[in-house]
């Protein structure tokens, strides 16, 4: 690179400032008394620096002052880093916000290999990114990242190194250095806390279900495949409104595009389906996922069944109404689950009278199969409840709650689920004691089994 006298180029660069409409060479050998040689040479430099533009006029050029910052002033305001470096890898010139960040004078950076310089940032920065064809005139920049110790920590840099041609026409390159430690901190925090909520989601026993914006299912917890019977790989990517029945998906619309404007709907009920077209009751917290930006991205789901929940509510609902209308007659009255050893949901005062128990709390502590003299009796009732749906003037042999006989005549009606199990029993029960003559149970030969 050629050797610039630093004071003869400030002397023109001061003629041509008291000068401001331009002068020429002869001009300026005649105002400063130099040889034209030494003048035109400077201010072939100063042009390419573009310190001086030049304009023809005539067959004479006119050297102006240049009203352009240099580039070298205006990289003092970026906020990268920004190193150059001439062929032989010597430092030309650094921004203030290098010293800056290694603590250092830059006089003690300027002119000395950057190789050669104790400093681990430097050594890091050489190894970053490979060495490009100094001679390559494409102007195509390479870009890597890398993490440096920067006093007693380590920080990471994104790093672009440019071919550049100097203000001497000489070739070089540029280190444009972008330090993106909060980013990486920021990612790895969200790297780590993403791995967390994964882990969560994955070993929560509620069904948690990831959906975008258009309805498309991203992803699928566990529990959600054991809640709908539908395994990961074959229901992402599908919609979300094949997890409910045709009749409410006019509801989970109108749900989406309340999620879809910035609303988080809480534990609302919706009826949904399992895999085989199976209604079941389900409660829904479904709210918007948001970017860093505040962009809605998609939605989150948190699905519980209630199905039992309701059926409980519902059998509360019915010992209500029955405690209201049957606590006062003289026949019992009762309300069984239909699994094969039963429970009693409610019966009536005559019916705890029947059976010689206190309460109905009593009752409830046993199973309905206690109370039958016959140990298939109860599977015998349940066979012809499932056949007919109900059973009328069945004459059962049972006991009481001290072992003694006592005959009943029963009139029950069964309640279905949808996929046709047998769940309650509705049923009145009257004591004939007295009235059936021993071995005529007029069920038939089944009947005293009953």
């Amino acid at each position: 690179m050629a050797v610039i006298d630093q004071e003869r180029v400030n002397r023109i660069k001061q003629v041509l400032k008291w000068n401001p409409r331009g002068m020429t060479i002869s001009d300026l050998t005649k105002k400063m008394q130099i040889n034209r040689n030494l003048i035109a040479k400077n201010l072939d430099m100063l042009v390419i620096s573009g310190q001086v533009e030049m304009q023809p006029v005539g067959a004479a050029k006119v050297y102006f002052l240049s009203q352009r910052v240099p580039v070298a002033s205006m990289l003092e305001f970026s906020s990268d880093l920004v190193i150059m470096i001439d062929r032989d890898e010597r430092i030309i010139f650094v921004n203030e916000q290098v010293p800056t960040l290694l603590d250092v004078q830059r006089e003690t950076l300027i002119g000395n290999r950057i190789d050669t310089i104790n400093n681990p940032f430097l050594r890091d920065l050489c190894r970053s990114v490979p060495d490009p064809d100094p001679n390559d005139r494409t102007g195509n920049e390479h870009v890597a990242e890398m993490s440096s110790l920067v006093g007693s920590g380590h920080r990471h840099f994104r790093i672009k190194k440019v071919p550049t041609t100097f203000e001497d026409g000489s070739h070089g390159f540029t280190f444009i250095i972008e330090d993106i430690t909060a980013q990486k901190t920021y990612h790895q925090m969200l790297e780590i806390s993403e791995a967390r909520y994964r882990g969560l989601v994955m070993s929560s026993g509620e069904a948690i279900i990831g959906s975008a914006p258009d309805g498309r299912i991203t992803s699928w917890n566990p529990a959600a495949e054991r809640l709908f019977g539908y395994g990961e790989a074959e229901i992402v990517g599908n919609p979300f409104s094949q997890l409910v029945p045709q009749k409410t998906r006019g509801d989970l619309d109108r749900l989406l595009h309340d999620i879809r404007q910035g609303d988080c709907i809480q534990r609302r009920e919706m009826q949904m389906m399992r895999r085989g077209d199976h209604e079941i009751d389900a409660k829904i917290t479904i709210c918007p996922i948001r970017d860093e930006n505040g962009i809605i991205t998609g939605t989150s789901s948190i699905i519980q069944d209630i199905t039992y929940e309701k059926l409980e509510m519902h059998a509360r609902e019915y010992e209500e109404r029955y405690h209201t209308l049957f606590e006062d007659m003289n026949v019992g009255v009762y309300r069984s689950t239909g699994d094969p050893r039963g429970r009693f949901v409610w019966g009536n005062t005559a019916l705890l009278q029947i059976l010689g128990y206190g309460s109905m709390e009593d009752l409830r502590e046993i199973n309905v199969t206690d109370v039958f003299s016959e140990p298939d009796g109860r599977m015998q009732l349940l066979d012809e409840l499932r056949r007919n749906g109900f059973v009328k003037n069945r004459v059962l042999s049972l006991k009481r709650t001290d072992d003694t006989p006592v005959k009943v005549s029963v009139t029950a009606l069964a309640e279905f689920n949808e996929n046709k199990d047998l769940v309650f029993i509705n049923g009145i029960v009257q004591d004939v004691s007295g009235s059936v003559t021993p071995g005529t149970d007029r069920a038939g030969p089944s009947a005293g089994n009953g």
